[in-house]
């Protein structure tokens, strides 16, 4: 969770069929197609088999990492790690042997500070966003020094950028981003957005906005009205059409062309997942210390989780959508399932990984018949967000591992 400051912070399978599944409705609305979907899919869901190939990290391994970010492949199978806290990229070869570090901690050419986001830059370069400053440093597999990627505009002095997420858009770059600006005498604009640029950063197409004037003398944060303009919540397509999903308490994706356009809105029927108590007070808690020095400060958590977590494009190339109960009573042996739609917003099917694993707390990415698994991903977060900080209840979190898993089919 994050208030007002930054936070440190394909597939194979058994189609299991399920008859009577109804094709999306679509209906025009403002001028735009809205493809509502059944809430089950049509193609009903899909088993995947994973087999662990290799893992590195925990408690008895030389490897030791921070909190793993965001993880990517080069064409050679090396698995590339962003470290959050350790302000480095720790580069795997297939068989899970450590071959080499990149970058460091620094402000320096080639250097980082909290690295949110890997990708491959348009001009070949390994781009590694950082959250403030919000910037891109890019360097080469050899850990050469290529400059930063920054974008344009008027930030007033005082003010800042912060980079949640970057995406690959062809020639192109996504950016998910924050501009805070000083609103005198004791207030702040924060414009939360998601555009496109070129590489010389010049903004190409704006596709959402949210703009907030926060009075830090009549300071009240209510959560079911935060814009999830933020961390995980966007997505490029292979045909270079963004998904956001920016609504916290409703199932909807809206899709944009290029040029900025939307071109529809994707929604199916979905069930609020009531948040624990103990969450609830977690939240309570983080809050009540960050901003402490705010005495009128008020706060309302939501009692729900967000329906929509996170959004990635799967290995399929279609949009694979992590939701509140992708990792809640799950069947046995099921580590996480995915809702998937196609790049028309049909709710094809859903994708269920079996494997060993806590799906409310690790995080997997994937490439091809190759996923990767991000053990205790969610305690990291919540850590850092709390600065560090005990709550009562909380456990000790376990030492990050990665885990390397193959497809084997049923």
């Amino acid at each position: 969770m994050k208030v007002w400051k930054t936070l440190a912070l394909c597939v194979l399978g058994t189609l299991i069929a399920i008859p009577g599944a109804a094709a999306a409705g679509e209906v025009m609305k403002d001028g735009v197609l809205w493809v509502e979907n059944e809430a089950v899919p049509s193609g009903g869901v899909r088993n995947v088999q994973l087999e662990e190939m290799w893992r590195v990290g925990g408690e008895d391994s030389e490897d030791f990492f921070g909190i793993i970010a965001d993880a990517l492949f080069d064409d050679a199978g090396n698995l590339y790690l962003a470290d959050l806290q350790l302000n480095e990229i720790a580069v795997y070869d297939p068989d899970g042997e450590r071959v080499t570090t990149l970058s460091r901690e620094g402000e320096g050419p080639g250097e980082i500070r909290l690295p949110s986001k890997i990708l491959w830059m348009p001009n070949g370069a390994l781009g590694i966003a950082t959250i403030f400053p919000g910037r891109v440093v890019m360097i080469d597999t050899e850990d050469t020094p290529l400059g930063n990627w920054e974008i344009g505009g008027d930030i007033t002095e005082g003010g800042f950028m912060q980079f949640f997420d970057v995406f690959n858009q062809g020639e192109n770059l996504v950016v998910m981003a924050e501009s805070i600006e000083q609103n005198p005498p004791a207030g702040q604009v924060r414009t939360r957005f998601a555009a496109s640029y070129d590489m010389e950063g010049t903004e190409l197409a704006r596709f959402e906005e949210h703009r907030r004037e926060l009075d830090f003398t009549n300071f009240h944060w209510v959560e079911d009205e935060i814009e999830q303009i933020e961390f995980r919540h966007t997505a490029v397509g292979p045909d270079n059409r963004v998904y956001i999903a920016s609504e916290r308490n409703e199932y909807r994706i809206n899709v944009y062309q290029q040029d900025g356009t939307l071109a529809r809105v994707v929604t199916r029927p979905y069930e609020h997942q009531p948040r624990v108590q103990a969450e609830v007070e977690r939240i309570e808690s983080n809050l009540e210390r960050q901003l402490a020095q705010l005495p009128s400060a008020k706060w309302t958590v939501s009692k729900i989780e967000p329906d929509i977590s996170a959004l990635r494009i799967g290995p399929d190339g279609n949009l694979w959508v992590e939701t509140s109960r992708g990792g809640v009573d799950q069947p046995e042996g099921v580590f996480y399932t995915w809702d998937v739609f196609d790049g028309d917003g049909d709710f094809l099917e859903q994708v269920a990984a079996h494997c060993d694993g806590d799906g409310l707390e690790d995080m997997m990415l994937w490439r091809g018949d190759t996923a990767v698994q991000i053990t205790g991903f969610m305690p990291a977060i919540r850590a850092m967000q709390g600065g560090g900080a005990a709550v009562e209840g909380d456990e000790e979190a376990e030492p990050m591992e990665i885990i390397c898993y193959k497809v084997v089919g049923d």
